[in-house]
């Protein structure tokens, strides 16, 4: 089934609009993982939005989770497995700025951070605030809201379908940066195919 995805997906990339190809394969589905149960889908939107205290709507699963296959260049389009992680996208003006806000006052508290916290925030200085994304991975701990927002991925991670399954949230500022940050990420998929 994946090698048919990854089939239809290079077809598509080759063919249509990157931005139609973000709606149909990222932004505007019901994810790869929830096979089709629209109702699973919203229940798990809802659940994590109440654990978070944000809106279901700002919630987005990306990734391989979302399309049956990875969209990670060094990946070679790998099928989503049972040791694949969940990508989530929050949409939220307001947790962007709090954790952008946080990140730019660590001050020098940041040169006694750990080897991957101080390269985590070295990429958003370098690209990911560019795209108006903070890439929470690995630094979560060091936001005002992060050890709410653990407690909650943690709790996810023991329901069907993410059981037992590393959720891993990016915080987007608005809709056009997270639509922006994935059309430039299937546009370099585009290149790599012509190539």
């Amino acid at each position: 089934m994946q090698s048919e995805l990854r089939r239809q997906f290079l077809q598509e990339l080759l063919s249509k609009d990157l931005e139609k190809i973000a709606s149909i394969w990222l932004l505007d589905r019901i994810p790869f993982l929830f096979q089709e149960d629209r109702g699973l889908y919203i229940d798990w939107k809802f659940a994590l939005a109440k654990k978070l205290g944000i809106d279901c709507a700002s919630i987005l699963i990306v990734g391989s989770s979302c399309t049956g296959i990875s969209f990670n260049p060094y990946k070679n389009y790998k099928p989503f497995d049972n040791t694949s992680d969940i990508d989530v996208a929050i949409v939220s003006d307001y947790y962007f700025n709090e954790a952008w806000r946080a990140l730019r006052n660590l001050g020098s508290r940041r040169h006694s951070l750990p080897p991957r916290e101080k390269q985590s925030i070295e990429d958003h200085v370098q690209r990911h605030i560019y795209w108006g994304t903070i890439a929470s991975e690995h630094i979560l701990p060091l936001f005002p809201f992060g050890s709410k927002w653990q407690r909650a991925l943690s709790e996810m991670s023991s329901v069907i379908p993410t059981m037992g399954r590393q959720i891993k949230l990016r915080i987007y500022k608005d809709f056009e940066s997270l639509r922006s940050y994935h059309i430039n990420n299937l546009k370099s998929l585009r290149d790599n195919a012509l190539s």
